[in-house]
């Protein structure tokens, strides 16, 4: 019984806002995709910078509280949320490009880069979105992959190095990560506000100290505005993430609204190819396009949490043994190892 106990539910705690936040950004990633203009600096872009912020403050806020002996759990925990949607997703596309233009080579590079988190590793833009299937339809899953090797690394610093959790050690990485542009920046930036946070508390809950980092991510908006560069980017997507860190009880539209913003950011193609078929048949304004565009991407987001994450998520604490998350942990090394040994022969072959 006590492997079935999940360590992590009490690592963290309760923040309504973030759910809507999830939505928000998913929601911005699929106006950007459909063409819809957004003011100043606001993107798909630095929405999914904000993503990465708000998961390395959570997930670094996590690995501070996790113990050696409790890693497959967390690897297992990362596995079955991030994995099965996503390479149902994957699986999806592929099959779907495979049906329409076949099968050749940048098919097959692109199709082994995805199922090894090597997207960001190796893929190149913009002459990429000229070689991904279906016309770069899949470009959104460098974050995915970002996500992913920012989990395998980052137990390995702050879970089995004595210095892993000093806030010095992540600075440097800060620093490193800005000067090399790396959009590994602001997931670290993340982490590294979590380990702070945990000396000195940053989001505190009270209104006086959220209204202050409320205004200092409207001025760095305003200075992302001016000097739209990745250092001030980075740290408008932290602290837009610490301005909403305020501890509280989650309500069921909140819980569902962030519930739905993985499966949104990553079937949002499909609910959008959708109404392009409709639309050859049925005649409609391209803003009409895009508003049923972005309904239907809802309504295909709920489908797929529905009958995919929803059904894991409830049932995989009873299906996990410290066996099975070691399979996960090995298994998710294994992927990246072959990815990035597999994408260095493609890169040395010119491809």
């Amino acid at each position: 019984m006590t492997a079935r106990i999940n360590p992590e539910v009490h690592k963290l705690s309760s923040y309504p806002l973030l759910d809507w936040l999830r939505f928000i950004l998913a929601s911005v990633v699929v106006f950007a995709h459909e063409g819809i203009a957004m003011p100043g600096p606001i993107s798909g872009g630095l929405a999914v910078e904000v993503f990465l912020a708000l998961s390395g403050w959570l997930i670094g806020g996590i690995l501070i509280r996790t113990k050696p002996a409790e890693l497959p759990r967390f690897f297992y925990n990362r596995s079955t949320r991030i994995w099965p949607p996503y390479f149902i997703t994957a699986t999806l596309l592929y099959s779907l490009a495979a049906l329409k233009d076949g099968i050749d080579t940048n098919w097959l590079k692109y199709f082994f880069y995805d199922f090894t988190f090597t997207h960001y590793t190796f893929t190149r833009f913009p002459q990429a979105l000229t070689e991904m299937p279906l016309g770069g339809t899949g470009n959104h899953f460098w974050s995915i992959s970002v996500e992913e090797q920012f989990y395998l690394f980052a137990p390995l610093i702050m879970v089995l190095l004595p210095i892993g959790r000093r806030f010095s050690v992540w600075a440097v990485v800060v620093g490193l990560l800005l000067a090399a542009q790396s959009q590994f920046a602001a997931i670290a930036l993340g982490v590294t506000a979590a380990i702070f946070h945990s000396r000195y508390p940053i989001a505190t809950g009270t209104a006086r100290r959220h209204a202050l980092l409320a205004a200092v991510s409207a001025l760095l908006l305003a200075l992302t505005w001016q000097w739209n560069i990745r250092p001030i980017r980075a740290l408008f997507a932290l602290t837009v993430v610490l301005a909403l860190t305020i501890p509280g009880s989650r309500r069921r539209i909140g819980v569902f609204a962030g519930a739905i913003s993985y499966p949104l950011y990553l079937n949002h193609w499909l609910g959008g190819f959708m109404i392009q078929f409709i639309a050859r048949y049925i005649e409609m304004s391209h803003t009409s396009e895009q508003v049923l565009s972005y309904i239907n991407s809802i309504l295909v987001a709920t489908f797929a949490w529905f009958f995919i994450d929803r059904q894991i998520l409830m049932r995989r604490s009873g299906w996990y043994t410290p066996a099975i998350g070691r399979i996960c942990q090995v298994s998710a090394y294994g992927l990246l190892i072959a990815g990035l040994t597999g994408g260095g022969i493609l890169l040395s072959m010119g491809q």
